[in-house]
């Protein structure tokens, strides 16, 4: 569950405020001609994302570097026209020219960011059964929910955000929309300059790859800023709101104009109760979600005749068993052994497809991958299948489960 809000939110945080603060700034600029645009612009970077996740999950040929490529480009240069209209025009309204161009800027910058922040939006999903998770099992539902909440929050962000810059002074929004847009684009920026040398499209200088090195492990602090700029406008009007006195020429009117402060107050308020939570999922949740559990040290066997011999009476308590073997290469091939019922036992290696030796844990009675935090149905441990532990062939004989070293032997080049 927390994996996927922490992941949900990272990945729509930052779009969804400059979103909001947008579309906010626009409607004080009176954005009455080019809604459709940006109707229009935001479906077709839905789309564009939503056909890139399907080709990237069923086909081999997709190169997301080079589509990302592509649209940052074409967000970047919408962004520029965008902070270039802003700056030279004081209306949306008067010259049908300058409105052409505001609908074209509008629905470019909308479709590219669509395009290239919602994809992996659509491809999460499919990671929710990665471990052969049960649709009705507890797991499942936290995960949907974690997935669901991490959305829901930052489109909660975005809508309070446009309701806040919808109604803050011009003169002091637009230094905060400016400052957070060029946050905005000086990130997608580093991302194109990654790119372009991980790619080797451009020289690789030793000054540029310690350039962008330097600027993608600071890259975060653009992010804190473009917070920092929402939050700080939700301030103002909170601060605004606090000393508004209603005024009217009657009770009707005054009471509206304190309806109006109070539905204010709450916007702003909402806003910054929602950035402060997407905050802590990013930094609080994280480090939770990065603590990873020590694995007790497996216990080592040896082989008598070519066979690895464990005692039903030890392994078969309903607890999570790990050994490891020596292999005639010096590799320590680690398995797992677990009781799954009273009549089945599950035996895999301590690694699976997916996420490589990474290893299992138990943890309330479930059996859990190291790497991905996924939680492994218990009855499907000695099948083959996305997180599950890779089988291992055994037998029962005589009150004893038994495992060939030749086994053993054949996986040793996982653990090498």
């Amino acid at each position: 569950m927390l994996n996927f809000l922490i992941l949900t939110t990272t990945a729509l945080l930052a779009v969804s405020m400059l979103v909001g603060m947008l579309l906010g700034y626009a409607a004080q600029r009176n954005l009455l001609e080019v809604r459709t645009a940006v109707r229009r612009g935001a479906l077709s970077g839905a789309i564009a994302a939503f056909t890139l996740a399907l080709l990237e999950l069923t086909t081999g040929f997709v190169v997301r570097e080079y589509y990302n490529l592509v649209v940052l480009c074409g967000a970047i240069a919408a962004e520029i026209a965008l902070l270039l209209l802003l700056a030279t025009t004081r209306s949306l309204a008067p010259e049908k020219t300058a409105t052409r161009f505001f609908r074209v800027v509008f629905f470019t910058v909308l479709a590219s960011w669509g395009a290239f922040y919602l994809p992996d939006i659509f491809i999460y999903p499919s990671r929710f059964a990665v471990g052969i998770v049960q649709v009705a099992s507890s797991e499942f539902v936290f995960i949907v929910t974690g997935y669901t909440l991490g959305i829901g929050l930052c489109l909660l962000t975005a809508y309070a955000v446009f309701r806040v810059c919808a109604v803050v002074p011009e003169l002091i929004l637009f230094p905060l929309f400016l400052s957070s847009l060029l946050a905005f684009c000086a990130a997608q920026i580093i991302t194109v300059g990654q790119i372009l040398l991980g790619r080797g499209l451009v020289p690789r200088h030793a000054q540029a790859l310690d350039a962008i090195i330097f600027l993608l492990n600071n890259a975060q602090l653009l992010l804190y800023w473009s917070i920092a700029a929402a939050a700080l406008t939700a301030v103002i009007l909170w601060l605004r709101c606090s000393r508004a006195v209603a005024v009217g020429e009657n009770p009707a009117q005054r009471r509206k104009a304190r309806s109006l402060t109070k539905r204010h107050l709450l916007w702003s308020k909402t806003v910054i109760a929602a950035l402060l939570v997407a905050v802590l999922v990013m930094t609080v949740g994280q480090r939770f979600n990065d603590q990873k559990m020590d694995l007790s040290p497996p216990q080592e066997m040896t082989a008598v005749g070519g066979e690895i011999v464990h005692p039903t009476a030890v392994v078969g308590d309903g607890s999570l068993h790990r050994f490891v073997y020596r292999s005639r290469k010096g590799a320590a091939v680690r398995y797992i052994i677990i009781k799954k019922n009273e009549t089945a036992y599950g035996v895999g290696l301590d690694a699976c497809d997916v996420c490589g030796p990474s290893g299992y844990y138990e943890r309330k009675g479930q059996v859990i991958c190291m790497l991905c935090d996924v939680v492994m149905n218990k009855s499907t441990i000695g099948f083959a299948g996305g997180c599950n532990p890779v089988p291992l062939r055994f037998s029962l004989k005589d009150g004893n489960l038994v495992i060939a070293t030749e086994d053993l032997e054949a996986e040793a080049p996982r653990f090498m």
